[in-house]
């Protein structure tokens, strides 16, 4: 077997760069500390957790909750605070690893989409971009699910391009559902997938074994949190409490497109219900807005849409500040004009990427309709970065006259 099969200089050398770059970070300028309220609150969870036995957290009511937040990331948590003590250097060491394979991920997912130039260019871009490096630093969920997020982008790339077994196409939708278990949010993307096989499978039979296969996949792993918060709870609850609240926050007459929480001005009608109840009436109250306010609900998602897709991080949202938010709007700038250069000039392939615009479109719709933040287009970093890479690449050989190979 030639050495190039057996090891690929290109995955590992971006891999140990991305680890050292992160691992400086982290032990240079952000060594303690947890940045923002979502870590603060994780935190706690882990912790009580392994202190209590008890996975609980505060609600936005100011009660208790069951199932506030997806579970994996605090269980994860938990287990290196059982492991190492109730100390933040292990998680973000932790991290550092998990974001420097995300960055060997990125560049298979561009070498198996277009080629391996595209692959390098995607993941040294993944290695040094900002964004990636600086959340490595913190105790919130945005490495994990990055992480497992591209992991499975790359198995269902894969499993749509080559002959793969059955266990293939479970373990892509095992680690979605993990996924999911990191971002709950990211649980609408099944059925989208579904439709993406559709399209993409010349077999409509085979589309539909493919998409159940991942279904039982995803399923089989999110089970045990479903099976719990059953328990819990005495009701199906396959995600989590909170997307009601998150619904509402940005659908009702005080909302402006911004991530600022508050409550009810009249919390009276929440008064001794519990959280699966509190849920859906935040929800019936998100849709009596949107349907009574037809104009100004879509005047929000066109403003949730602009703060999702912004250049650069409002430099007042946690832990951001105006230098974080000037190297965003540097950074991310070039990545974004490459990556629509890139889809540009791989339109006529459009079909074969289609996955990639499957994510795009899904988490710009989701988050415009509940919540947006820049921090929360940080998973479709990745796929960004490997259009970018194609991009980038294609220039390269106009530079050089060389054509393209892979």
């Amino acid at each position: 077997m030639p050495a190039s099969k057996r090891f690929d200089i290109a995955l590992w050398s971006i891999i140990l760069l991305a680890l050292a770059v992160r691992l400086v970070y982290v032990l240079v300028r952000a060594p303690d500390g947890i940045h923002g309220p979502d870590a603060e609150l994780y935190d706690r969870i882990a912790w009580r957790l392994i202190t209590e036995g008890r996975y609980i957290a505060e609600d936005h009511l100011g009660g208790m909750s069951l199932a506030t937040r997806p579970a994996l990331f605090p269980v994860v948590l938990g287990g290196l605070y059982a492991i190492f003590g109730h100390a933040f250097l292990a998680p973000k060491m932790f991290h550092c690893v998990l974001g420097a394979l995300t960055c060997g991920l990125t560049y298979s997912l561009g070498r198996e989409a277009f080629d391996r130039r595209a692959g390098i260019f995607a993941g040294v871009g993944a290695a040094i971009f900002p964004q990636l490096i600086y959340y490595c630093g913190t105790i919130t969920t945005e490495t994990f699910h990055i992480f497992l997020l591209t992991c499975a982008m790359l198995l269902l790339l894969m499993g749509s391009r080559r002959n793969v077994r059955v266990t293939a196409w479970l373990a892509g939708g095992a680690v979605l559902g993990l996924a999911v278990l990191a971002r709950s949010a990211m649980l609408g993307l099944l059925p989208v997938l579904g439709v993406w096989l559709l399209v993409v499978t010349q077999s409509k039979r085979a589309a539909i074994a493919r998409f159940l296969l991942v279904a039982v996949g995803t399923a089989a792993v999110m089970s045990p949190w479903i099976i719990r918060n059953y328990a819990a709870l005495g009701r199906f609850v396959p995600a989590t409490t909170e997307g009601g609240y998150t619904f509402w926050l940005t659908n009702n007459p005080r909302a402006t497109g911004g991530g600022k929480c508050y409550l009810p001005e009249d919390v009276t009608p929440f008064k001794g219900l519990d959280e699966v109840e509190a849920d859906r009436l935040f929800y019936r109250m998100g849709f009596d807005f949107i349907r009574s306010h037809p104009g100004r609900a879509a005047q929000l998602f066109v403003a949730k849409f602009g703060r999702l897709w912004r250049l650069w991080p409002h430099a007042d949202e946690p832990a951001v500040g105006v230098t974080n938010a000037i190297i965003g709007g540097v950074s991310f700038v070039p990545v974004l004009l490459l990556a629509v250069i890139g889809a540009a000039m791989s339109w006529a392939r459009r079909r074969d990427l289609l996955l990639f615009y499957c994510l795009i479109g899904y988490t710009t719709v989701v988050y415009c309709v509940y919540m947006a933040v820049t921090r929360y287009r940080a998973p479709l970093m990745p796929v960004l970065l490997v259009l970018a890479g194609f991009a980038a690449a294609r220039f390269l050989d106009r530079v050089r006259k060389v054509p393209g190979s892979k």
